[in-house]
C-alpha cells in the first residue's frame, strides 16, 4: 500500500507563510485606512460666526493670496508680524480673545501659537490691529513649504473664523519634519530591498495578490518620501491636493509591478505552498522467495555485484 508521508517542515513553513499574509493584509488594510481618514481633510476657511469676517496678512503676505508660489516667510529667529482686519456684520459685538497660527502636515499637526490680543468689535464695526508672534522653536518643527491656519478663537476658546495660509518655514532637516521623513526613507528602501531581494530568490508568495500587496506598501513609502522630499525643497506644499495623487499614483504602480511579476519557478521554489504535493514512498517487493529464506530485506530489491553470477533461479526459457 502506497504510505503518504508529510515532510516535517511543511507545517512549520506553511505556519511562517501564513502569518506573513496576515500581517500583509493588515498592512495594506492600514494603509488603506489611513488615506481614507486624513484623505479629504483640507484647511478650508470656515464660516464666520455670526457674521464675523476678517482678512489677515503674516509678514507681509496677505492670506487668500497665498500659495506654493508666494508663502508667508516664517524664521525661528524673528518675530512674525500678522496684521488682521475684523468686520462684525452681525447684530452683537463680537469679542476676539487670541489668534492661532497652526501649522499642518498631512493633516497633522506640526506647530502651533496661540497670541493672546482681546479685540472687540461693535455691530457694524470693523477694526485692524497688527501684533508680533514668537516663532521659537518653529525650525525644530518643520521645514519647508507647510500648510498653516489663522484662526480667530472667542472667549471660551470657541472658533470664529478661519482661513489657509501657505507657509515656508526656514527650519532644518533635523527638525522633527525632517527626522520622520528620514525614517520613511529608511523603511521604504529597506521594504522595497527585501521585497526585490525575495524575488530574486523566487520566494515570493505563489498567490498573485500577496505578491501585489508586497510591492504596494513601497510603493506607497515612496509617495510620501516624495511628498516629504519636494515640500522640504520647497517645490510645493504637503497638502491634499499634492500628496493625496502622488500616493495613490505610486501605490498603484507598486501594486501593479507585484501583480504582473511572475510566479516563482515551482523546481526553484524552496518554501512550501498550498500546491506542494505530499512525497509518497512506495514499498516494491519483487521476489518474495528471498524474504521467505531471510537472505534480503522485505521490501528491497537487491542485486548482484557487477560481474558476480546471479545465483537466484529463472524460469524455463
Amino acid at each position: 500500500m502506497p504510505t503518504p508521508l508529510t515532510p516535517k517542515s511543511s507545517m512549520p513553513k506553511r505556519s511562517g507563510r501564513a502569518a506573513r499574509a496576515t500581517v500583509l493584509r493588515w498592512t495594506a488594510l492600514s494603509v488603506l485606512a489611513l488615506l481614507g481618514t486624513i484623505g479629504w481633510r483640507a484647511p478650508v476657511a470656515e464660516a464666520a460666526a455670526d457674521g464675523v469676517t476678517f482678512t489677515a496678512s503674516v509678514n507681509g503676505q496677505p492670506t487668500v493670496t497665498s500659495s506654493d508660489a508666494h508663502p508667508a516667510q516664517l524664521h525661528p529667529s524673528r518675530l512674525a508680524e500678522v496684521r488682521i482686519t475684523v468686520s462684525n456684520h452681525g447684530s452683537s459685538s463680537a469679542t476676539v480673545s487670541s489668534v492661532r497660527l497652526e501649522g499642518q502636515v498631512l493633516a497633522l499637526p506640526l506647530f502651533s501659537y496661540d497670541t493672546a490680543v482681546d479685540l472687540v468689535v461693535a455691530p457694524g464695526h470693523t477694526k485692524s490691529l497688527t501684533f508680533p508672534v514668537s516663532m521659537s522653536g518653529v525650525g525644530s518643527q518643520a521645514t519647508g513649504l507647510v500648510v498653516a491656519t489663522l484662526t480667530l478663537l472667542g472667549p471660551n476658546g470657541n472658533v470664529i473664523a478661519s482661513q489657509p495660509l501657505v507657509t515656508d518655514v526656514h527650519g532644518s532637516l533635523h527638525s522633527l519634519y525632517g527626522v520622520f521623513g528620514l525614517a520613511v526613507l529608511v523603511l521604504t528602501a529597506s521594504s522595497l530591498g527585501l521585497a526585490l531581494l525575495a524575488m530574486a530568490r523566487h520566494t515570493l508568495s505563489q498567490n498573485r495578490w500577496l505578491r501585489a500587496t508586497r510591492f504596494l506598501i513601497p510603493g506607497f513609502g515612496i509617495g510620501l518620501v516624495l511628498t516629504f522630499t519636494l515640500a522640504a525643497f520647497d517645490v510645493f506644499t504637503a497638502g491634499p491636493g499634492h500628496w493625496l495623487p502622488l500616493l495613490i499614483v505610486t501605490s498603484a504602480a507598486g501594486f501593479a509591478v507585484g501583480y504582473l511579476t511572475p510566479a516563482p519557478n515551482e523546481e526553484e521554489f524552496d518554501d512550501y505552498d498550498d500546491d506542494v504535493l505530499l512525497a509518497q514512498i512506495v514499498v516494491v517487493d519483487d521476489d518474495p522467495l528471498e524474504s521467505e529464506n531471510g537472505s534480503a530485506t522485505p521490501g528491497v530489491v537487491t542485486s548482484a555485484p557487477p560481474g558476480v553470477p546471479d545465483s537466484r533461479a529463472t524460469a524455463a526459457p
